[in-house]
């Protein structure tokens, strides 16, 4: 039996259309990576599959009695708990059930009826069977495998930055353990070790899961099934994503071929009608256009043009480009030791480790924004800076992408914003929609593109890949390539910076290692 069942579900946003007629099914023990480009609708069949949002047509079905777990990014918590409280509430039935117990084995003291001594007996290998006696080794595993035990458990919900809680949000939901997960980009958030214990953690649950994620290394690694999202259908296709990728392209290439088959066919049919229209030939003709007219004519294969584009750069004469020397960062107390930096020009710096340990506070410091704590920055005269911040925060989130491109380079009329957008996969439509009403990679998008209108000399980017899907995020790699600026960039893609950067610093070690 499904566990879920989508019939015909229809879903509009706006003036675009998500899915029509869409049918999907997810049955017991399939792990799912949910793929698609930027703004097809992944996160958005998620919100539809738990409930936030309700479907214009078709029907949802859960079977029932189901439990299912959400990751939700903006979910509220309660910020008085500790994390270890919060944490501990994954299990807040069974606590009920251990208190529960407690007072009947206070009241067996003077009642021993058969009754009494089976509910606590029933009790007790409820709590048996679910480990709870365990409990404790299990949150700590957890937190430990997702880094949280770097925060301290002891610290409050309301004190951990956005990134943080997500994390301590998905290691309870993986406490949990419900029979079906729904987790949009998991991996947001999670360093290199992280992510590769929560690939081996799903890799064996033993429930079923479906994955939003454009890590593809990880959705190979985890997913047994993937579900691709494109021209408003949602396909399923068995085997891990490579597989299903090689799939899919052998299937749009038999697509083009039957066009183009049907197109050779219905010009060969016109040309005949259109010779023969009159004369000896015209009741064939008219035979030929009734044979034209039966043909099913199949939808041109749509072509996605790949993106390409590039960051100009400004020239610089000097040399060293940033040089730190006995620089803390961090805001009431140092987050690391005395960094000591050198940035050349031309070179393309990588700073890995783990999350929570200063990395877009360094930045946040080199660029000025942030006050260092004590130590010195010196930049060379002459610095165009180009900065990309994580997070997806917009001064006016009505203002349309043509709009903010055109604010990063007054010198840009509409026709050029508009040409520059269309580099980076938004046009159309999506150039003049508000930004709120796009998704998180085309948001990235924009924010990309706002760098690349305006000469720089020095690119600081900070998980810049965080929801770009592969296509745009190979052209992002290659323009950072070819940039003939200095860059540094803050990633916890393992494959975003193999084999590119001239030095990965590790800010856990503060010291150069091979790419």
């Amino acid at each position: 039996m499904s566990l879920l069942m989508i019939q015909n579900l229809t879903y509009q946003v706006a003036d675009k259309v998500l899915y029509q007629d869409a049918n999907f099914a997810l049955h017991a023990g399939e792990h799912i990576g949910v793929t698609g480009h930027n703004g097809v609708g992944k996160s958005t069949l998620l919100k539809l599959l738990q409930g936030e949002y309700l479907p214009d047509q078709g029907e949802i079905h859960w079977q029932p009695n189901l439990v299912m777990g959400y990751l939700d990014q903006h979910g509220t918590v309660n910020k008085t708990l500790s994390i270890q409280d919060y944490l501990a509430s994954a299990f807040a039935e069974l606590f009920e059930a251990e208190q529960t117990l407690m007072v009947l084995y206070e009241q067996m003291a003077t009642d021993t009826s058969t009754a009494l001594l089976n509910r606590a007996a029933a009790l007790q290998s409820l709590l048996e069977k679910e480990q709870f006696y365990s409990l404790d080794h299990r949150v700590i595993q957890i937190a430990t495998g997702l880094g949280i035990d770097r925060f301290g458990l002891d610290t409050r919900m309301g004190a951990l930055s956005g990134g943080q809680r997500h994390k301590v949000m998905l290691a309870k939901l993986l406490l949990q353990q419900p029979d079906v997960l729904l987790l949009d980009e998991p991996t947001n958030y999670l360093d290199t070790d992280h992510v590769e214990w929560l690939g081996g953690f799903l890799e064996q649950y033993p429930g079923a899961f479906m994955v939003v994620s454009h890590d593809t290394a990880f959705l190979d690694r985890i997913a047994n099934c993937i579900c691709d999202i494109d021209h408003q259908q949602i396909k399923k296709y068995k085997g891990h994503y490579a597989k299903a990728m090689a799939q899919k392209a052998q299937e749009q290439q038999h697509l083009v071929k039957q066009f183009e088959a049907q197109q050779r066919q219905i010009e060969k049919l016109e040309a005949y009608i259109s010779k023969n229209g009159a004369g000896v030939n015209a009741t064939i003709a008219n035979g030929r256009k009734k044979q034209l007219a039966k043909i099913d004519r199949l939808a041109k294969p749509e072509e996605k043009p790949t993106p390409e584009f590039h960051f100009a750069a400004a020239p610089l004469n000097a040399q060293r480009v940033i040089a730190a020397r006995g620089l803390k960062i961090g805001y009431q107390r140092p987050l690391l030791p005395p960094v000591n930096l050198d940035i050349q020009r031309g070179e393309k710096i990588a700073i890995v480790g783990f999350n929570g340990l200063g990395k877009s506070t360094l930045l946040k410091t080199l660029i000025g924004e942030v006050d260092a704590l004590s130590g010195q920055v010196e930049t060379a005269k002459g610095i165009k800076w180009g900065y990309f911040a994580q997070d997806l925060y917009w001064p006016y989130p009505d203002s349309t992408p043509v709009q903010v491109v055109r604010a990063a380079n007054a010198t840009l009329n509409d026709k050029m914003a508009r040409q520059q957008l269309a580099r980076f996969g938004v046009s159309g439509r999506k150039a003049q929609q508000s930004l709120a009403t796009l998704s998180g990679g085309e948001q990235t998008k924009v924010k990309l593109c706002c760098l690349a209108a305006e000469k720089t000399n020095l690119l600081i980017l900070d998980e810049p890949t965080t929801h770009l899907d592969v296509d745009i995020k190979s052209a992002l790699k290659e323009a950072l390539m070819r940039y003939d600026g200095t860059v540094v960039l803050v990633s916890h893609e393992a494959e975003f910076v193999r084999g590119w950067p001239d030095k990965v610093f590790d800010i856990s070690q503060l010291s150069p290692v091979s790419a």
